[in-house]
């Protein structure tokens, strides 16, 4: 069982990576496209993708591996209820689809660590 657990740790890290790479691009293309109205959610983008980074960056000195597992949770909760709310059409169903993968990635998380 620690084999599978050791083995699956490196592709999640990975993977929240690249989520947190894109959450940060997508926030910079609301911001080139003028989205108004909803500063807060375009805002809020950029800084869950920067709190990801950071957080894989200090994952390997953190007592408590589980933190990426709960801030991965949030973020997919912020990302969904952000895309139903407020931003609708393409954009939001984005935000939906980036917060599903996000809660794939919390469920695997929790899962290894």
């Amino acid at each position: 069982m620690d084999e599978v657990r050791r083995s699956c740790k490196r592709p999640l890290l990975i993977a929240s990576g690249i989520l947190g790479f894109l959450l940060i691009v997508f926030g910079v293309v609301l911001i080139g496209l003028g989205i108004t109205g909803f500063d807060f959610v375009v805002i809020g983008t950029i800084i869950a993708g920067v709190l990801l980074l950071l957080l894989l960056g200090v994952n390997h000195f953190l007592r408590n591996k589980r933190i990426l597992c709960i801030a991965l949770v949030l973020i997919a909760l912020y990302l969904i209820i952000g895309g139903i709310i407020a931003l609708p059409g393409i954009i939001g169903l984005t935000m939906i689809g980036l917060g599903i993968i996000a809660a794939i990635l919390a469920v695997l998380c929790l899962d290894c660590f």
